[in-house]
């Protein structure tokens, strides 16, 4: 497949999911949802759904292969087998470029996850907890390990058939009721298992680093989840002031680098973090069904609008085609023709020729005509070009023929040699 036509189901698909975030969010503004735990599993609902378009959706098919009078074998388009010498064109450059980009994503990924390991290993386990630690463990129903650092500027919590809490040194300093809710908050992340979730998220930002709607769905699932643990910790402790404090005292403080862990305070975040406690949101039970039913249907419709208007083409089965169309009339000694007890060799194995860059270059399309031995084996015996296209074609078509397999024709019931014709259509994109 070209670059061209990943290029391209890349752009319809990105536009789909604009359409579906942007009409999510929209619908959920309208619609003033704001309860923490709704809207989280909204969202995580919109982001799957996102994800799963390219596998739920209808796949346009492009054209349909030609018919063959005694056999065909179809390959794809040529432009996607052009070699990496060839002139690449402006698509290749975009996928290309996206690749590097998503490549150098992984790579920061791979370092963050080091250096958050490295800041476990030289970090300075806590033993013995003090109270605050020790009631915020009581309360969630948990113990992980807890460890001082002083490379950390915010509590990160990290890891989960082996979870750890590291916490930095100024957290020594606050008062025991704010030590204890904030100890609250990075418990509940590990009971929540949020590390997985969180690493699953820095992926899928790596793989997307392009698209602003995952980026922005990413940031609100993430707000949502803090509120989620925001409004827990609350009524674990019954200390929602003291915990609003710990809040803005830790807003003070210079903010951490950027680590693949849930992080207790994005200072973007914390405006909103701080309303949902302030002011309790509620809203009734048939409202906020209502409202779910209304702004999911919305999205539904937006995302089918998508799909019908900006829908991904499968790989064309016609573009570049190698079909049996015809055989001779005569008897060539010890080789058969198709006819008269004969049977047709049947293609196993058919590489895709190659585009040249003079032909490509040049624009040049059309179609080679091969006349082709297939001997009792199945291999290529002999090839030679019957109706040329020039622009080193023939030769890309001769050279990848004699590399085909072939199931080999019969007569009563034995393989025997056959000599058919070969017809290899070249079209570009």
């Amino acid at each position: 497949m070209s670059a061209a036509w990943w290029l391209g189901n890349l752009a319809a698909y990105s536009i789909q999911v604009a359409l579906v975030v942007a009409v999510g969010g929209l619908a959920a503004a309208a619609l003033r949802m704001r309860q923490p735990r709704v809207m989280l599993a909204y969202w995580q609902t919109l982001l799957a759904a996102c994800l799963l378009l390219p596998v739920v959706e209808p796949w346009q098919q492009t054209g349909l292969a030609p018919t063959g009078i005694v056999a065909t074998a179809v390959s794809r388009r040529a432009a996607a087998v052009d070699s990496l010498a060839s002139s690449l064109s402006l698509p290749a450059w975009v996928v290309l470029v996206l690749g590097a980009g998503a490549g150098l994503g992984l790579l920061r990924l791979a370092l963050g996850l080091w250096r958050l390991n490295h800041y476990r290993r030289t970090a300075l386990r806590i033993a013995p907890l003090p109270s605050a630690l020790r009631d915020a463990q009581a309360l969630v129903g948990i113990a992980p390990s807890f460890y001082f650092s002083d490379r950390v500027g915010t509590p990160v919590t990290l890891g989960w058939l082996d979870p750890a809490i590291i916490l930095p040194r100024w957290f020594e300093r606050m008062d025991e009721s704010h030590q204890r809710t904030i100890a609250c908050h990075e418990l509940l992340h590990v009971a929540r298992r949020d590390w997985l979730l969180n690493l699953a998220e820095e992926l899928l930002l790596t793989l997307w680093w392009f698209h602003p709607a995952i980026r922005w769905m990413v940031r609100r699932i993430r707000l949502t989840r803090e509120q989620v643990v925001d409004c827990k910790v609350v009524a674990l402790t019954g200390a929602r002031k003291p915990y609003l404090h710990a809040l803005l005292e830790i807003a003070a403080i210079p903010r951490a680098r950027t680590l693949p862990a849930p992080l207790l305070l994005v200072e973007k975040q914390l405006a909103r973090r701080v309303a949902i406690l302030v002011k309790e949101v509620r809203m009734s039970k048939p409202r906020l069904i209502a409202s779910l039913v209304i702004a999911l249907a919305v999205v539904v419709g937006a995302g089918w609008w998508g799909v019908k208007t900006f829908w991904l083409s499968a790989p064309a089965k016609s573009s570049l085609t190698a079909n049996v169309v015809g055989v001779p009339r005569r008897d060539l000694g010890r080789v058969y023709t198709v006819g008269d007890g004969v049977t047709a060799p049947i293609p196993t194995y058919k590489p895709e020729p190659r585009y040249t860059g003079d032909a490509r270059a040049a624009k040049l399309e059309g179609t080679v005509v091969c006349s082709v031995v297939v001997n009792d084996t199945g291999n290529v015996a002999d090839v030679q070009v019957v109706r040329p296209l020039d622009r080193g074609l023939d030769e890309s078509a001769m050279q990848t023929l004699r590399t085909w397999k072939f199931e080999p024709a019969t007569k009563a019931g034995k393989p025997v040699p056959v000599r058919v014709v070969v017809e290899v259509s070249f079209e570009l994109r």
